[in-house]
């Protein structure tokens, strides 16, 4: 397997468009469903969902803290991209905390998550059609390899599940503390 950090990402974006299959799948089973196969859909939405949150939290915290600074500094053409992604990743990382304290029964639970979906495949799309080929030709093999290492070790330890409703919740944890 490759510890190129562009094969890794693009790794990760396949992984989470087959869970938003696998998701889609299980909202179009639930059209009219009742009693026991209703409440499986239900448990299946919420497993899909739980996949996603944790794979979307992994993949946004070894790009936040690996790549896009090394994209900054060595490709600074990019610093604006760099910059909006940085916030569609906070979109994702807020409705990622949203649906992780939700469930399937709530109100606005799949809307939400199509919202998620939506903005995160338009953000794979721009990264692998616009972004990588320009990272590839700035860094090259060598660099993007070594990016590539430190991020299969950090992976290791990086989050799972969101840090908690960003600034505020995070100001509020630290003065409870």
């Amino acid at each position: 397997m490759s510890n190129d950090a562009i094969v890794l990402l693009r790794e990760d974006h396949k992984e989470v468009r087959r869970l938003f299959r696998e998701y889609r799948e299980t909202t179009g089973a639930t059209g009219g469903g009742s009693g026991d196969g209703a409440r499986g859909d239900r448990a299946a939405r919420r497993e899909t969902v739980d996949r996603i949150v944790e794979a979307l939290t992994v993949h946004t915290y070894l790009e936040e803290e690996l790549f896009y600074p090394r994209v900054r500094r060595e490709v600074p053409g990019l610093a604006e991209e760099m910059d909006r992604a940085r916030e569609e990743h906070h979109v994702a990382d807020v409705l990622c905390e949203e649906l992780s304290r939700m469930s399937p029964e709530d109100e606005g639970y799949d809307a939400k998550t199509a919202v998620l979906i939506d903005a995160v495949e338009r953000h794979i799309a721009e990264e692998e059609g616009d972004w990588f080929p320009l990272v590839r030709a700035a860094l090259g093999r060598k660099e993007l390899q070594e990016v590539g290492e430190r991020m299969r070790v950090v992976r290791e330890t990086a989050p799972r599940r969101p840090i908690g409703g960003g600034v505020l919740h995070r100001i509020a944890d630290a003065i409870e503390r």
